[in-house]
C-alpha cells in the first residue's frame, strides 16, 4: 500500500522548523569563526545539518515534526545517496553559483570583441536582470509548492525528491495556504516585471552612449542609479532604499549585515573616483 503524498502545510512545517534550526546552528559556529569569516557559518551549518540527517538516510528534526519522508520519483523508496547529495549541494550552493556564473558571462560578455557595442549592452542588461531576478524566481517555486504541494527547495525537486506521509495527518483543507501561494505568485510576476523593465529603461539609456557600459553607479540590487550610496559591513557600494530597505544580504557576496552597520557615504559619488 503506497502512502499518502505529504501535504503542502506539512512540508512547509518540515522546512520552516529545518530553517530555524539551521540558524540557530549557524549563529553558534559563527560564534567560532572569526568576523570576517562570520558569513561562512551560513553554508556550514547548512552543511553539517543535512550531512548528519538527510545524507544518512535519516529524517531532519523538522521532517520528524510534520512525519513526512523524504522519497524518489516513484514514491516507493528512498531517495539513492546520489540524488541527496546533488540536493544538498543545490540547496547551499546553488543561488551563489548562479550568481558566480552569471557574473562571469557578464565579464565574458565585456571581453568579448566580436560582439557589436549595442549587442554587447543588450547582453550585459539582460545577464543583470536575470541576476535581480533570481529571489523572484526562488519565490515563484515556492508558490508553486504551495499551490501544488512538493518540496520548498528547488535542488529537491531538480533532484526528484518529494514528501510522503509516515503518520496519520489531521484531514484539513488548507485553502489559506492555497491562496498565499496565489498572492506570492502574482508578486514575484510583478517584481520580475519590474526587473525587466528596468532592464529595458538601460537599455535605452546605452543606445544613447553605445560604447560606454558603466556599471559603477547603478545599484546591482535593484539595477538603479546610486543616489544615496551607503557602504555595507563587506564593502560592496548600494544605495540607501536597498541597503536599509528589503536587503538583508549582500547581492553580490552574499554576506548577511545588520541595519545599523551600514555607513552612508555622504560626499562620495559612485563613478567620480
Amino acid at each position: 500500500m503506497a502512502l499518502p503524498v505529504a501535504q503542502p502545510a506539512e512540508v512547509l512545517r518540515a522546512w520552516q522548523k529545518d530553517d530555524l534550526y539551521e540558524k540557530q546552528l549557524a549563529d553558534s559556529i559563527a560564534r567560532l569563526l572569526p568576523s570576517y569569516h562570520a558569513a561562512k557559518a551560513i553554508p556550514v551549518s547548512s552543511i553539517l545539518y543535512k550531512s548528519f540527517t538527510t545524507l544518512k538516510d535519516l529524517q531532519t528534526l523538522g521532517e520528524e515534526y510534520s512525519g513526512i519522508v523524504q522519497v524518489d520519483e516513484s514514491y516507493h523508496k528512498l531517495p539513492s545517496f546520489s540524488s541527496r547529495l546533488l540536493s544538498i549541494i543545490l540547496s547551499t550552493f546553488g543561488e551563489n553559483f548562479t550568481r558566480r556564473l552569471l557574473r562571469n558571462a557578464e565579464k565574458s560578455v565585456e571581453k568579448n570583441g566580436s560582439l557589436q557595442p549595442e549587442a554587447q549592452n543588450v547582453f550585459l542588461v539582460l545577464l543583470k536582470a536575470m541576476t535581480s531576478m533570481i529571489p523572484q524566481i526562488i519565490s515563484i517555486h515556492r508558490a508553486l509548492c504551495y499551490i501544488n504541494g512538493g518540496p520548498i527547495q528547488i535542488g529537491k525537486s531538480l533532484t526528484g525528491i518529494d514528501y510522503v506521509h509516515v503518520r496519520p495527518a489531521a484531514a484539513a483543507y488548507y485553502a489559506h495556504l492555497r491562496l498565499l501561494g496565489v498572492v506570492t505568485l502574482l508578486h514575484s510576476f510583478i517584481s520580475c516585471g519590474k526587473c525587466i523593465y528596468q532592464a529595458k529603461k538601460y537599455m535605452d539609456q546605452m543606445r544613447e552612449t553605445p560604447n560606454e557600459v558603466d556599471s559603477n553607479k547603478s545599484c546591482v540590487a535593484c539595477l538603479e542609479e546610486i543616489i544615496q550610496p551607503c557602504v555595507l559591513p563587506c564593502g560592496h557600494i548600494f544605495c540607501m532604499q536597498c541597503s536599509y530597505g528589503a536587503l538583508e544580504m549582500c547581492a553580490l557576496c552574499r554576506s548577511p549585515f545588520m541595519k545599523n552597520y551600514v555607513v552612508p557615504l555622504m560626499n562620495y559619488y559612485p563613478g567620480e573616483l
